[in-house]
Parts: structure tokens; sequence; C-alpha cells
């Protein structure tokens, strides 16, 4: 999620794939049915595949060749999701529009169980200000035990995330020391340095039995100090896209979901999110060229697995909602300008940008409505439960269509089955 600082950035309550081929999902959704429900291995955690790219720029565009390949593929595993999606109920569809906090580091008590096991959610996420790696989960084999027994109660198989960034938004540090920032890695000169990184950071998250990494941050500094600090890799989208590149690159290549965030931006804001909603006056010119930049540079050459939405007032491209929850930013932006049609994912929409205007529930409806696929925010199964019937109120009232969940969950499930977590 969108954190803006180490350790201080969640209140008591835990404060808490691909891109490309968009026209070929398109005509997939119209003529691929799925009839039978498929069975899989939820127990077995994705092994990573080690390549070692060379990010010294960013990468040439696929040849036509390779993009016949890959279309084949994307159709047979689009044909794959489908038969899941056919043995689904609409409350296991539901659950997974959602990624879940949890609060200590007991699993039943925490009510992770339940959530997972009577609420079917998509997903959850480690956070250590949760208290979720308080002793005696502070050792690499008892939280990669925690992964598996969550992965095996779940109906279908998780997502189960982290922020690791490196410098301050470091959650591996229990368990692997201090890293370097994005600021550090890109004031070396070598895009290399963030591939290493990037790709350590996926072999010690498989290791912990985590399969999404929420970074890098392609934010574009352009005012000081940054709310963000050393958070964003550098003052131009050129160098934000080639190290932000080099360092998706060595997750993704290594078998971990990469998110870049905070879209659209958050190089320009003055406030702190967690505490008011930031605005960002630039002019569309100005937004494209700087910070939409770095997502129009990587959405089709590194193929994203996610991407965050986050809560800024942009009124250029919307003078009344947060981008998070404006469908002119997400499905107008995002998916119609950039074409993204990868999995887009909230920022914790607890936040107080979010928080003092709607409802946990209503802000998630409204997500789904902009064009989102999953939100974040529940760490409890009143929360969860609160959403859920929010989603079957907004499809009794015309709001959300079952085809819209079933956008969302296709999205979900087929980057799932990319990476190895759905088998």
């Amino acid at each position: 999620m969108g954190v803006y600082c180490m350790e201080t950035q969640h209140s008591a309550r835990g404060h808490r794939l691909h891109a490309g081929f968009a026209i070929l999902m398109c005509s997939l959704l119209l003529v691929l049915t799925g009839c039978a429900h498929l069975t899989y291995d939820s127990t077995v955690l994705p092994t990573p595949t080690v390549l070692k790219p060379s990010p010294t720029s960013l990468p040439a565009r696929p040849k036509a060749d390779e993009i016949a390949t890959e279309s084949n593929i994307l159709r047979a595993q689009v044909a794959k999701v489908q038969k899941i999606m056919a043995g689904m109920s609409l409350d296991q569809k539901l659950g997974q529009l959602i990624i879940v906090e949890y609060i200590g580091n007991n699993y039943q008590d925490s009510n992770l169980q339940y959530m997972i096991t009577q609420q079917f959610v998509g997903g959850f996420m480690y956070q250590a200000s949760n208290h979720n790696f308080d002793p005696p989960y502070d050792t690499i084999n008892l939280v990669d035990d925690f992964s598996r027994r969550a992965m095996r109660d779940a109906p279908i198989p998780l997502l189960i995330a982290t922020d690791q960034e490196g410098g301050e938004v470091n959650r591996l540090l229990t368990f692997h020391g201090y890293l370097p920032s994005a600021e550090e890695m890109a004031a070396t000169g070598d895009p290399h340095v963030a591939l290493t990184q990037g790709s350590q950071t996926a072999e010690w998250m498989l290791q912990l039995g985590m399969n999404v990494d929420l970074a890098p941050v392609v934010d574009v500094q352009t005012v000081d100090p940054p709310v963000l600090v050393t958070r964003m890799f550098g003052r131009n989208p050129q160098t934000v896209a080639v190290y932000a590149g080099a360092f998706l690159s060595g997750l993704q290549k290594n078998g971990i979901i990469a998110c870049l965030k905070h879209f659209p931006g958050l190089g320009a804001v003055t406030s702190d999110p967690h505490k008011s909603l930031p605005i960002v006056m630039r002019n569309l010119t100005d937004l494209e060229a700087i910070d939409l930049a770095p997502y129009k540079m990587m959405i089709q050459r590194y193929q994203p697995g996610m991407i965050m939405a986050t809560d800024v007032l942009v009124p250029a491209i919307d003078p009344t909602l947060p981008a998070e929850v404006s469908p002119k930013a997400i499905d107008g932006i995002l998916r119609g300008q950039l074409g993204y049609d990868g999995v887009v994912m909230t920022d914790g929409l607890y936040m107080a940008g979010i928080s003092d205007k709607w409802t946990l529930s209503e802000a998630a409806v409204l997500s789904i409505i902009a064009g989102d696929d999953i939100i974040e925010g529940p760490a409890s199964p009143g929360e969860v439960a609160s959403v859920v019937t929010a989603f079957k109120q907004a499809i009794r009232q015309g709001r959300l269509t079952i085809d819209r969940i079933d956008q969302s969950v296709q999205r979900i499930l087929l980057m799932k089955l990319q990476y190895g977590i759905i088998k």
C-alpha cells in the first residue's frame, strides 16, 4: 500500500499479468466460455525462474512472432480461468476483490483464518506495524509455515503481499536488515543495482511464502522536501522508468508479482494522504509529460502485474473524485489512454483522503465502479462483511453488474495463473 514512512504509517488499527494484449482480451471476453470447475493444488507456492536481463535502457518491444505466440498462450490461460469462474459462487467472486490485513500474529485469533475460509478473500498483507512479525513470527521458517497454512485453507490460492521497497519501507528488516532506498539505488548510476535488489527481494519473499511486492514506486519527484522522502528513483520520468523497471524485472523474472505505484502520481504532493486528501494542480500536458510518463513507458514494455491507484485529487483529470475512486482516472486514463488491462489495486481505503468522505464499504463500491479490481483496507470479518454486503447492494441497485465483477475476477485469476499461484 502507499505508506509514507517506515512504522508510523498506520494508526492503532494497523493503517493498514499482465498489461498488454488489451484488444485480444476484450475479444476473448466475448468468445470464450467456461463449463467445468478446475481443481488445482493450492499448497504449492510458485518456483522462481531466474533470468538475468540487462536493464541499461528500456527493453525493446516484442517482435510480431513473439506477440503471436504469447497471444496463443494467453488464449489458453483465459479459457482455463473461465473454467474456474464457472464453478465459483458470487461470494467467492466478491471475495477475490478483497485483500485484507490482520492484527497480531495468531492465525486463528486474528480472524485471518475465518476471512480466508468463510469469506473467501483473495489475499492478505503482511505488515510489521500490525505486529505480524512479532516473536515468535520473526523467523523465516515460521512465517513461511504461516503462509502455507493460509494457502492450504484457501478455496482459491491467495495473493500474499507486503510493501518491500527498501530504505524507509523495508518490511523484510526483521529478517534481512537494512536495504537501500530507491533514491540510493538510483544514486549509484547503475540500474543493475536495482535489478540485483529486486532479484534478491524476490528470493527472500518466496522464502517467506509471499508472492506480491507492492513496489516499485514510480512517482517522479518534483517538490522539495518530498513527502515520499527517499522512496522515489528520480526527478525525471526516464530515470524513474529505467530504475523502477530494473527493480520490477528482478521481482517478476523471479516469480514475484510487482505493483507500480502510486497512480497517477504523488511526486508533487505536499501533504500526507494519511491525514488529508492531497491535491496535484498540474495541467494535462504536464501530467502526461511527468507523472503519467513512467506508466506510458513501462506498461507495454515491462508488463507490470499490478498497478496501485491512490487517493490524490487531480483536478485536471477529475475535479471531484480522488483518483482511485474516479472512473475518469482509472477507466479513462489508466485503462483507456495508457492501455493497461492488468490488475488495478486501491491504496488503503482507510486513509483520511477517503475515510473523511466515505465509509470503507462505499469507497470499495466506488473503486470497483471506477475500474479498480482489488480493494485494500478491511482488517476484520466485520469489515469484510460490510464490503461484500455493499457490493451485493450495488448489484441489486444496478450500480454494479455481474459482468463487471467477472471482469475483475478474470483479471485477478489470470494474474494468479500466470505467476504459478494457481496451478
